[in-house]
């Protein structure tokens, strides 16, 4: 079998671990007999990719494998999809939840590319396990189509979808995962957007008062620990990032933000926004990263429904074993959801290394997560429901253990085959009922998490 093989990678992750693992995983490729036709230099810049692609031209391929060394944009995996016709797989691989940074974040890697490669109506296989296994590459590479397969809304009494988003700034380049059409937003969903460019969230954030910054700050000093072994010029910026977005909010009456939260936050004003946006999300106006609009009026209709804080996270993982997966997001969970037996602290962005961001495990409880998805370029409302386990802080931030009632294998079946966004809002406690009569009024139909098999 004659393999190409990317390697795919982002320097802000651990580049080291990443070159480990993807030296592992070709060798791994080629004990299973593959002709391996590529090799494991991790390609970190588009520029990679297409001088790899140019090497393969006119090659008569069995397969293409991406070896998803770390989390990346997914405009990479797009381009190869695009470029090459033959079956193509993407390989992630599980890390250890020791509480530790989230080194590779591989996981997320594949669920944001298995998303963009649905949108050019591409099928892909995948393999979410160790770089040291020889994989079944005819099984890996078949083309069944697996994806799960979406009802009608069952009607109820329906809460609104409808809400005012301000959208700062665009979402990153190669996150199909985050773009919207305004449009239809407005027409189907009654949802109105309110564009603020970045330079006026930093310079509005710049003009905020001194007193009410330092008042702010020694507010965060008492409710999380560790506030002043941070860089305390960075915690204001955070924090004023903060009273820019309230105001906004208050002044152009928004129900939510949709946030471009990176790079230019880290390397055009100096801070994360994490913090910032965990306390609005405290505060029932949902911030969502990256841009995600539609992430945004998810979590509004999910804290609508259960009349408490919501909040946009990423499935960072699943152990299959343990029957459990983690929902995580760098630090963006509101003191809402910390568990009381642990005491919130702050910290900094793992891979940017700057404040402000919450730490913490999320608390234990019943939780619905619900996504309005655009995967292969058709509306649904996807929702299911799980259990928050009492379990230690898996990774650095704010992560929860979740035991999803479809069990851990099937949610990540649904996930992937279905080629979802890497997004999920969550909630505590059970609103699926609501979250179905919504799609219904609006006549999305439902993918069902917890009939997932």
């Amino acid at each position: 079998m004659k393999l190409a093989v990317f390697c795919l990678a982002r320097p802000t992750f651990d580049v080291e671990l990443a070159a480990e693992t993807a030296r592992s995983a070709v060798a791994s490729l080629a004990r299973g007999g593959a002709e391996v036709l590529g090799d494991a230099t991790l390609l970190l810049e588009a520029a990679m990719v297409e001088e790899r692609l140019a090497d393969l031209a006119g090659q008569d391929l069995d397969g293409v494998i991406i070896v998803q060394a770390t989390f990346c944009d997914a405009a990479m995996t797009a381009a190869i999809g695009k470029a090459i016709t033959a079956p193509l797989a993407i390989w992630a691989f599980p890390e250890p939840r020791d509480g530790g940074r989230l080194r590779l974040n591989s996981f997320c890697g594949l669920s944001l590319a298995a998303h963009a490669l649905g949108k050019i109506g591409r099928r892909c296989g995948w393999l979410h396990g160790p770089a040291e296994e020889t994989p079944d590459l005819a099984a890996l590479l078949g083309t069944e189509d697996r994806s799960p397969a979406s009802r009608p809304a069952k009607p109820g009494t329906a809460a609104s979808l409808a809400c005012r988003v301000g959208l700062v700034g665009e979402h990153p380049a190669g996150f199909d995962t985050c773009a919207f059409d305004e449009a239809a937003l407005k027409t189907r969903f009654g949802v109105d957007v309110e564009r603020i460019d970045l330079t006026a969230l930093f310079d509005a954030a710049k003009a905020a008062d001194d007193g009410r910054i330092r008042r702010l700050q020694a507010e965060a000093a008492e409710r999380l620990e560790g506030v002043d072994a941070l860089d305390g010029e960075q915690v204001a910026r955070s924090l004023r990032c903060y009273t820019a977005l309230r105001d906004m909010a208050e002044s152009k009456s928004l129900d939510g933000f949709a946030v471009r939260c990176w790079p230019e936050t880290f390397t055009e004003y100096g801070c994360a926004v994490c913090g910032a946006m965990a306390t609005l999300n405290g505060e029932r106006i949902p911030a969502s990263c990256e841009a995600d609009m539609l992430g945004t009026v998810g979590s509004h209709l999910l804290q609508d429904l259960a009349d408490s804080p919501a909040m946009l996270t990423d499935i960072v993982d699943f152990d299959t074993a343990d029957d459990t997966a983690v929902l995580w997001h760098c630090g963006l969970a509101p003191l809402d959801f910390c568990d009381p037996a642990f005491a919130p602290r702050a910290t900094i962005h793992t891979n940017r290394r700057m404040p402000l961001l919450h730490e913490f495990p999320l608390k234990p409880g019943r939780v619905t997560v619900a996504r309005i998805s655009q995967s292969r370029s058709e509306l649904k409302m996807v929702v299911g429901r799980g259990e928050i386990l009492q379990r230690p802080m898996s990774f650095t931030g704010t992560s929860g253990v979740i035991r999803f009632d479809c069990g851990a294998g099937a949610a990540r079946r649904a996930l992937i085959d279905g080629q979802l966004e890497h997004h999920v809002s969550v909630v505590y406690g059970d609103v699926k009922d609501g979250v179905e009569a919504a799609a219904a009024a609006v006549d999305l139909p439902v993918l069902d998490l917890d009939a997932a098999r």
